[in-house]
């Protein structure tokens, strides 16, 4: 340590180290710092990462070559730190090598440098080279398989429980991730073959979610391996389903037509649902299998189906044939899918075939159609207003309370139509139904201006202060709380007697 370290205290030191020396053009570079502090308190100002290009080119008839340097990143790792005497801080760095970056030769290097800006002592610093060759030849373009294991240190778990949470961990990060874990595909693909039940269904889980998008003859392999497993289980094989709709459009159409024909209804249902959400939206195909599960023999398979024309509102052709269905087909189960499906067609120009279907079907035998249209008249266009009313008073005039309570409860999703409000305040005090008036109580603030909401609902705390009241006043208030007058009320039914009410208050406020 020189003479300045020893009067200013140092003995800082920092070190660097990458996770592996070689990247290319675009890949990923990981690594991680170790810095340790001085003989006294110090303050970590900031601690930076950088990439440094160096070239050497030799000039014709000149002794010394031209050097061109550059610093082609900075990441700041951290800022603002205290460090006490001899504390060791640990950190973790990832950058990505830009696109441009030439390859590694005789006269090109690359250089990770890190420094710790760290007033009062001369700065740590610590360096690594790093060596960058094309994608083709790189061979660490992936995140190695033992940083993730690092990352995720339950993969290598015998505890079937701890093994089967990190795969679940795993499975999360690969929805912003899975380019970078792709080295994990074949430990996964083992557990598949060899693992427990739960393990072989976790890790199928986690393998769909990262092959997905990037799915190759070898992975479509080993997913028919695992589908054609003898004995398998009806949950490893539901999520088989699942795999082949992620990939139904990279090469596993073929599959998902051998389960549109399965004998198994279950299996026809998983996979129209699994069409629904698990599949691209649209792909070579999809239409046809769906029209054609929509007409399976088994309604609970015909209702998935029709679930999943959803992806379809636009297209005229199917939306119609939804609406003939409705009329054709007797099971309840169906003919409520058919009402959903037809929800958002009107942003497509059939609004008049949805109302029509809607307005003859409030008089349809079956409750849970009825309860179908209730929940779907929401997102009915607000110049439709005057038949959006008939269809509202006649559900709220249903003899069936579930229906009127759906209602009541749709109220709440109605702010863009305030029109609406006297239906609401009606079906608030007058409804047979205790249940039905204070779902409308608590949904029809949704209608109301901020400043008139708490006068409401102090009005009928005082004359009702029963739980159900204050748990209609707490939803009410909940839709304006950043109103004085609503926050002010909340604060007060933070004090409520009913401790989950109170609770909930609480919540309103903090959030």
């Amino acid at each position: 340590m020189g003479l300045l370290d020893s009067m200013l205290g140092g003995g800082t030191k920092l070190a660097l180290s990458l996770d592996t020396p070689q990247s290319s053009p675009g890949g990923v570079v990981g690594g991680k710092l170790s810095l340790q502090g001085g003989k006294k308190p110090l303050k970590l100002t900031e601690l930076t990462v950088k990439l440094l290009f160096v070239s050497v080119q030799s000039r014709t008839g000149q002794a010394l070559p031209d050097i061109k340097t550059e610093i082609m990143l900075t990441q700041t790792i951290a800022a603002g730190e205290d460090l006490p005497p001899g504390a060791v801080r640990n950190y973790t760095f990832r950058f990505t090598v830009p696109g441009h970056a030439q390859t590694s030769a005789h006269n090109v290097s690359f250089t990770v440098m890190a420094v710790a800006d760290i007033p009062g002592v001369k700065d740590p610093s610590a360096s690594a080279e790093l060596q960058i060759v094309e994608a083709a030849n790189d061979e660490h373009r992936l995140l190695p398989v033992e940083e993730i294991f690092s990352r995720f240190p339950g993969l290598r778990s015998r505890d079937e429980s701890t093994l089967t949470e990190a795969l679940r961990e795993v499975f999360l990060a690969c929805y912003s991730e899975a380019s970078q874990l792709q080295e994990l595909e074949p430990y996964l693909a083992n557990l598949m073959r060899q693992g427990t039940q739960a393990v072989r269904l976790a890790a199928l889980e986690a393998w769909a979610n990262l092959v997905d998008n990037r799915v190759k003859p070898h992975h479509l392999e080993t997913l028919y391996a695992v589908a054609n497993t003898p004995g398998l289980d009806q949950d490893t094989f539901d999520q088989v389903i699942v795999a082949a709709c992620k990939f139904a459009e990279e090469g596993a159409y073929h599959l998902v037509q051998q389960l549109a024909v399965s004998q198994d209804s279950h299996v026809r249902r998983e996979l129209a649902n699994g069409l629904r959400f698990q599949a691209s939206a649209k792909f070579n195909g999809k239409r046809e299998l769906l029209i054609g599960l929509a007409q399976d023999p088994d309604p609970q398979v015909r209702a998935a189906a029709i679930g999943a024309f959803a992806d379809y509102r636009d297209d005229q052709q199917i939306m119609y044939g939804v609406a003939g269905q409705i009329e054709r087909d007797p099971d309840p189960e169906v003919q409520a899918a058919c009402i959903s499906a037809l929800s958002l067609a009107h942003y497509h120009g059939m609004a008049e075939l949805t109302l029509a279907v809607y307005e003859k079907h409030l008089a349809n035998p079956n409750v849970a159609v009825r309860k179908e249209i209730a929940g779907s008249i929401h997102s009915l266009p607000k110049e439709q207003l005057q038949r959006i009313w008939g269809i509202v008073q006649k559900l709220l005039a249903d003899q069936d309370e579930d229906v009127r309570r759906a209602m009541a409860f749709q109220f709440a999703n109605f702010s863009e139509l305030p029109q609406l409000l006297p239906l609401a305040q009606h079906v608030a005090q007058n409804d047979p139904s205790p249940d039905v008036r204070y779902e409308a109580t608590g949904s029809m603030a949704a209608m109301m201006q901020p400043d008139q909401v708490a006068g409401l609902y102090s009005q009928l705390l005082a004359r009702d202060p029963s739980e159900p009241m204050a748990w209609a006043a707490l939803n009410g208030l909940r839709r304006h709380d950043e109103h004085p007058a609503t926050k002010k009320m909340l604060t007060q039914l933070a004090q409520s007697p009913y401790s989950a009410v109170a609770e909930a208050a609480r919540d309103a406020l903090t959030r």
